[in-house]
């Protein structure tokens, strides 16, 4: 704060610029003095003739924008913590500085945190052909969402799941960037597992899985179906990729009684000596009359699968004790 003979300057130590001016006219003389009162902090002027009392209040009220506009964003986000508005100016501004500067992650993460439209700043990033920068920018967006904005939530999973087969799908057929499929595929991983996308995942899984199918990404379709506990669909795609072993391994390791009723006629006709194993295994927790059609069609044919077929019902009568004709 200057005084000067006819008036008051308050000049801006940041940037040098005056942000208070105070005229006096010769009706109360020159200017003499200015005093501070430490205490209550106000600020005292007399002339010969009066005395003037001012108060400053909010004085660092704006200093947030001069440390923006000097493109010290660290600082002005620390003078509008309490201020959602001038904060979502301040990153808004940052993130275009990085923008500008073709930092793009930086710009991601700063524009995720602002209140922009996402499709504005999506675009942004699709038009400067920055895949991993929209990557980031969609994480970091969903991961800011309620979880009441479902709409939201579903756009971006869906659409980051598109982005990470596309991802997926070139650079697994470029030997030269083994690398980052595997790194990509980790993250794919993390993202479909993640605890806070799992509700979203499972109220739009047959979505998801129809966009696993049209990349014929057999792979994460059976990982994926592995954590919604689609457990059939899992065993349906070991069958029709003549992978029995593992079909009944699925059934084994989880136990339900419907899939073993359901897949056993096949798993029959291929493994009957492990499938009969797998019942045996099952005891009492399988009906002998539902696995009927399997032990029919096993009936009707030769060797290993006509033995396999009369081990089980030994097993059902002598050990089981079913009396049923």
């Amino acid at each position: 704060l200057l005084l000067f003979p006819d008036r008051i300057k308050a000049i801006c130590i940041l940037n040098g610029q005056v942000v208070f001016e105070d005229i006096f006219t010769e009706l109360f003389g020159p200017l003499k003095n200015m005093v501070k009162d430490t205490v209550i902090g106000q600020i005292w002027i007399h002339t010969e003739r009066a005395v003037f009392r001012y108060h400053v209040e909010r004085e660092p009220r704006d200093v947030w924008k001069m440390y923006m506009n000097m493109g010290k964003f660290d600082l002005a986000k620390e003078f509008c913590r309490d201020r959602p508005e001038c904060m979502d100016t301040v990153l808004a501004s940052e993130a275009e500085h990085w923008f500008q500067n073709k930092k793009y992650i930086e710009s991601a993460k700063c524009y995720a945190l602002t209140q922009k439209y996402f499709e504005e700043i999506a675009l942004k990033f699709i038009e400067v052909k920055q895949e991993d920068a929209l990557v980031e920018f969609l994480q970091k967006k969903l991961s800011n969402l309620k979880s009441s904005e479902k709409i939201q939530v579903t756009l971006l999973t869906t659409w980051l799941t598109e982005l990470y087969l596309n991802r997926l799908g070139m650079f697994e057929s470029d030997t030269s960037k083994r690398s980052l499929y595997l790194k990509t595929r980790d993250e794919f991983r993390s993202f479909l597992s993640s605890p806070r996308n799992k509700e979203c995942l499972f109220n739009n899984r047959a979505s998801i899985h129809d966009l696993l199918a049209s990349h014929g990404d057999t792979e994460h379709m059976v990982y994926f179906a592995v954590l919604m506990q689609d457990y059939e669909r899992v065993v349906s795609h070991h069958c029709q990729h003549d992978d029995y072993s593992e079909a009944l391994n699925v059934l084994s390791k989880h136990k339900d009684e419907k899939l073993f009723y359901k897949f056993s006629p096949v798993l029959m006709q291929h493994i009957p000596t492990k499938v009969v194993d797998a019942w045996i295994s099952m005891g009492k927790k399988l009906d002998p009359k539902n696995l009927i059609p399997a032990l029919v069609n096993y009936s009707q044919s030769e060797g290993t699968q006509i033995n396999e077929a009369i081990r089980y019902m030994e097993f059902c009568v002598n050990e089981m004790k079913v009396t049923d004709q």
